[in-house]
Protein backbone atom coordinates (compact mmCIF):
# COMPACT_ATOMS: atom_id res chain seq x y z
CA UNK A 1 0.00 0.00 0.00
CA UNK A 2 1.22 4.06 -0.69
CA UNK A 3 -0.01 7.13 0.32
CA UNK A 4 -1.79 9.86 -1.32
CA UNK A 5 -1.46 13.54 -0.14
CA UNK A 6 -4.72 15.40 -1.54
CA UNK A 7 -4.36 18.37 0.09
CA UNK A 8 -1.63 20.29 2.22
CA UNK A 9 -2.77 23.33 4.31
CA UNK A 10 -0.47 26.39 6.23
CA UNK A 11 -2.66 27.53 8.53
CA UNK A 12 -1.28 30.75 9.02
CA UNK A 13 0.51 31.70 5.97
CA UNK A 14 -3.17 31.45 4.23
CA UNK A 15 -3.83 34.24 6.92
CA UNK A 16 -0.49 36.85 6.65
CA UNK A 17 1.64 35.36 4.29
CA UNK A 18 5.38 35.16 4.67
CA UNK A 19 7.10 38.06 5.12
CA UNK A 20 10.82 37.04 5.38
CA UNK A 21 11.11 33.20 3.39
CA UNK A 22 14.69 33.06 5.49
CA UNK A 23 13.69 33.53 8.83
CA UNK A 24 9.97 31.71 9.09
CA UNK A 25 8.76 29.02 11.19
CA UNK A 26 5.06 27.56 9.95
CA UNK A 27 2.72 24.76 10.78
CA UNK A 28 1.92 22.96 7.83
CA UNK A 29 -1.02 20.58 8.12
CA UNK A 30 -0.85 17.57 5.62
CA UNK A 31 -3.75 15.33 4.42
CA UNK A 32 -2.56 11.72 3.77
CA UNK A 33 -4.57 8.60 2.49
CA UNK A 34 -4.48 5.52 1.10
CA UNK A 35 -4.32 5.57 -2.62
CA UNK A 36 -7.39 4.51 -4.46
CA UNK A 37 -9.48 4.52 -1.53
CA UNK A 38 -11.53 7.39 0.56
CA UNK A 39 -10.70 9.36 3.43
CA UNK A 40 -7.60 10.86 4.75
CA UNK A 41 -5.74 11.72 8.28
CA UNK A 42 -3.98 14.95 9.11
CA UNK A 43 -0.08 15.01 9.61
CA UNK A 44 1.78 18.25 11.28
CA UNK A 45 4.92 19.30 10.92
CA UNK A 46 6.55 22.56 11.27
CA UNK A 47 8.69 24.09 8.60
CA UNK A 48 11.59 26.21 10.55
CA UNK A 49 14.54 28.34 8.68
CA UNK A 50 17.66 28.21 10.62
CA UNK A 51 17.35 31.70 11.82
CA UNK A 52 13.69 31.55 13.13
CA UNK A 53 14.91 28.11 14.67
CA UNK A 54 18.09 30.55 15.98
CA UNK A 55 15.32 32.98 17.26
CA UNK A 56 13.24 30.51 19.17
CA UNK A 57 16.20 29.32 21.02
CA UNK A 58 16.70 33.01 21.89
CA UNK A 59 13.63 32.45 23.80
CA UNK A 60 13.97 29.03 24.97
CA UNK A 61 17.16 26.59 26.05
CA UNK A 62 15.57 23.45 24.86
CA UNK A 63 13.73 22.58 22.10
CA UNK A 64 12.85 18.97 20.57
CA UNK A 65 13.06 18.92 16.72
CA UNK A 66 10.48 16.00 16.70
CA UNK A 67 8.01 16.58 13.21
CA UNK A 68 10.51 19.38 12.27
CA UNK A 69 11.74 20.09 8.62
CA UNK A 70 14.44 22.61 8.19
CA UNK A 71 14.68 24.08 5.49
CA UNK A 72 17.47 27.44 4.17
CA UNK A 73 14.04 29.42 2.74
CA UNK A 74 10.37 28.64 3.25
CA UNK A 75 9.50 27.75 -0.12
CA UNK A 76 5.94 26.44 0.16
CA UNK A 77 5.60 25.31 -3.04
CA UNK A 78 9.14 23.26 -2.86
CA UNK A 79 8.21 22.03 0.62
CA UNK A 80 5.01 20.60 -0.28
CA UNK A 81 6.32 18.87 -3.75
CA UNK A 82 9.26 17.65 -1.59
CA UNK A 83 7.18 16.12 0.82
CA UNK A 84 4.72 14.62 -1.75
CA UNK A 85 7.57 12.95 -2.86
CA UNK A 86 9.23 11.68 -0.03
CA UNK A 87 5.96 11.07 0.84
CA UNK A 88 4.64 9.06 -2.08
CA UNK A 89 7.82 6.60 -2.03
CA UNK A 90 6.88 5.00 1.54
CA UNK A 91 5.35 1.53 1.45
CA UNK A 92 3.57 -0.82 4.01
CA UNK A 93 0.93 -3.55 4.27
CA UNK A 94 -1.77 -1.69 5.75
CA UNK A 95 -2.92 1.79 6.50
CA UNK A 96 -1.79 1.53 9.97
CA UNK A 97 1.37 0.53 9.41
CA UNK A 98 1.91 3.38 6.62
CA UNK A 99 0.52 6.23 8.64
CA UNK A 100 3.39 5.09 11.40
CA UNK A 101 6.08 5.75 8.60
CA UNK A 102 4.30 8.65 7.56
CA UNK A 103 4.07 9.55 11.52
CA UNK A 104 8.21 9.84 11.76
CA UNK A 105 7.70 13.14 9.44
CA UNK A 106 5.10 14.36 10.44
CA UNK A 107 2.73 14.32 13.49
CA UNK A 108 -0.01 11.68 13.27
CA UNK A 109 -3.43 12.88 14.23
CA UNK A 110 -4.00 9.22 15.56
CA UNK A 111 -0.12 8.66 16.85
CA UNK A 112 -0.42 6.99 20.29
CA UNK A 113 -4.10 6.30 19.47
CA UNK A 114 -5.34 3.22 21.30
CA UNK A 115 -8.81 1.34 20.88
Amino acid sequence: MRARVPLFRWPDLERRGIDDPTNACELLEMYVGPQNEPGDEQFQITVCTPSALAEQLRHQHFLIGRHYLFVRELRPAEVTRWLSDRIAVLEAPTWGELAEKIGRIGLWEFEDYED
